[in-house]
């Protein structure tokens, strides 16, 4: 049998550290890494990355050894953080091999922008509150030019976002203009929280930010509202992590006070709240960034430990019937349960869980060079929601929801949503 490669050394790099980039140290902990998937292969059919590996390490006599640093490349290319195979592999941290293969991914990610810079279009494509903000300017001449065939055809080749893409639609009335004009409705009394946004629902899906205030209020937790930037993790799909720190480090600053307060920071997206969950202690290293990742939840999550507490209305009133719950990877690497799919029951549905990839996961399913490898990876996820044949898609993830719809030709909807239908609320 194989010697597996000694442990690495026990003190975690993190971004800033002054080995962290470093080629030579970055080259051995690839193949270190490399060899230990290689002799294991449990993840070969989570995403590309892995049979890409295996195909060069196979192609070489020297198995990784023979590798070159160019093929790890490739690898690399091919992941797009889903980080389901971190909850695969059975030798991450606290194991002797010390296995964490998304965030390898994103070191070498890091130092491939670092070594060939990022294209403006991929900037573009990732500044996501300054698209918001353009298109809630101008809805319907975005939304026009998001649909209209002519100018997709444009953007695949000046932009590279593949022409089949579902683009989001965009709404002059935000969340956070709509939550201004409105009173507060809750007295607080079973709980208090302060709502992200998110940059995705505040400016595409306001109907889910709406929903989850109005569900929230209508068990009276009082809800405050704190968005004024994306949370940065569209820029770590880039590489670009002084963008993202930078957001990372201003949203830490907002959002602490209202964690002094009492207040519980709820996210309705699955990567957002991953983001300042996992990422914002790692990022900045700070008992700020610690602190607001202690006191954030996930906004079905939050909404199941109220409902736990009994602190939940159970007042349904309108029947839901089948519903299809896709969970998004990065609710699954959370490892917080499926929360939507738990409160959906209770409202009398017939939930069928979809735990599968729509792999997206960020920008890169959208790109056209990925497409057809990135529909490939979601096609049983899109199987077994046609096979459910469900009254209701729901899903807490905005780009899997996208992926739904250009797959199959139907909406998917937050599951908040579907809460807020079953109570019959409105969400004017």
């Amino acid at each position: 049998m194989k010697v597996l490669p000694p442990e690495r050394p026990s003190t975690e790099l993190r971004y800033g550290d002054p080995d962290y980039l470093d080629a030579a140290q970055l080259e051995t902990e690839l193949r270190r890494v490399g060899d230990i998937c290689h002799q294991c292969r449990r993840c070969l059919p989570l995403c590309p990355s892995f049979p890409k590996l295996f195909e060069l390490v196979d192609a070489s006599p020297d198995e990784v050894a023979g590798v070159a640093m160019a093929g790890f490349d490739e690898v690399n290319e091919l992941c797009y953080h889903c980080k389901l195979c971190y909850n695969h592999c059975p030798y991450t941290p606290p194991h002797e091999w010390d296995v964490d293969f998304p965030a390898l991914m994103r070191r070498q990610q890091i130092a491939r922008a670092e070594r060939d810079g990022i294209p403006l279009t991929r900037k573009l494509t990732t500044n996501t509150d300054l698209l918001g903000k353009v298109g809630s300017l101008a809805p319907p001449l975005m939304n026009f030019a998001n649909k209209n065939r002519a100018s997709r055809v444009l953007m695949e080749k000046t932009l590279g976002i593949h022409r089949d893409w579902v683009q989001p639609s965009f709404y002059s009335e935000t969340v956070d203009r709509w939550f201004g004009k409105r009173a507060a409705s809750a007295s607080g009394e079973n709980g208090h929280v302060v709502f992200f946004t998110t940059c995705s629902v505040n400016y595409n899906d306001p109907i889910a930010g709406r929903s989850a205030i109005t569900v929230l209020e209508h068990s009276d937790v009082r809800v405050e509202l704190c968005y004024e930037r994306c949370c940065g993790m569209p820029y770590t799909d880039t590489g670009d992590m002084e963008a993202a720190k930078r957001n990372a480090e201003r949203n830490v600053a907002d959002l602490l006070p209202h964690v002094d307060a009492g207040a519980t920071v709820v996210v309705p997206g699955p990567s957002c709240s991953l983001m300042l969950k996992e990422e914002y202690p790692r990022l900045l290293g700070t008992s700020e960034a610690a602190r607001v990742a202690e006191h954030t939840q996930d906004l079905m999550e939050y909404l199941y430990h109220l409902a736990r507490a009994k602190l939940m209305k159970r007042d349904f009133s309108e029947p839901l019937g089948k519903v299809a719950y896709q969970a998004p990877c990065h609710i699954r690497h959370q490892n917080i349960g499926f929360r939507a799919r738990d409160l959906l029951k209770v409202t009398g549905a017939e939930v069928t869980l979809v735990d599968a990839c729509s792999g997206v996961d960020g920008t890169w399913g959208m790109q056209a060079k990925f497409h057809d490898a990135s529909m490939k990876v979601a096609g049983p996820m899109l199987e077994r929601i046609r096979e459910a044949e469900p009254d209701h898609i729901a899903t807490d993830c905005p780009l899997s929801a996208l992926r739904i719809q250009e797959g199959l030709g139907r909406a998917a909807v937050h599951p908040v949503v579907l809460l807020r239908h079953a109570y019959g609320l409105s969400a004017e």
